[in-house]
């Protein structure tokens, strides 16, 4: 965590100027350099991240420069999203990660094992950020699949499972 912090803070410093995001252009260069001061931003970069890590550690992450208000506020109103997707994911991986990878290190020859073998080399190769415009765009849309007989019980069960409007409609309905 300590590796990881100071790493985040000596990005930050080369991000740009906090203080042209907060009061833009419209500030003269006297009243810039009184803010800078009393934000210390022209303290040298070690007594700057000194003083954020003793805050730190008594629970004062400061403010966020976004959205004005205290970090640790904005970190508790996005817990619940982040947790929810933390969870789902989670879950992925527990129910079908785990028993894929168990029954292709037993069975290494068999033909279901190389395709998720393959799938897998193929999901590894792409890049996250074009995975999740592809999902983006299919959760959205709504796709419906007829694979399976729907007069079927068993059948409609598959199709709708495996369909994503099932998914997207609560989730308009909820929205709008």
């Amino acid at each position: 965590m300590f590796v990881i912090s100071v790493i985040a803070f000596a990005i930050q410093d080369g991000l740009g100027d906090p203080l042209q995001q907060m009061v833009g252009m419209s500030v003269s260069e006297e009243e810039r350099e009184a803010i800078r001061d009393e934000m210390g931003l022209n303290d040298p970069l070690v007594v700057q991240y000194l003083r954020f890590a003793g805050n730190a550690v008594q629970g004062d992450l400061g403010i966020s420069y976004f959205y004005g208000k205290p970090t640790l506020d904005v970190i508790l109103e996005h817990l619940p999203a982040t947790l929810e997707l933390a969870i789902g994911a989670s879950l992925i991986i527990l129910f079908f990660s785990v028993p894929i990878g168990v029954y292709a290190a037993i069975r290494p020859q068999a033909l279901l094992s190389k395709f998720f073998m393959g799938v897998s080399t193929v999901g590894i190769s792409i890049p996250v950020f074009l995975t999740a415009i592809v999902l983006i765009q299919l959760f959205s849309i709504g796709v419906t699949v007829d694979l399976f007989p729907a007069d079927t019980g068993w059948g409609q069960s598959l199709n709708s499972a495996l369909s994503t409007e099932a998914v997207c409609r609560p989730m308009a309905e909820v929205t709008s």
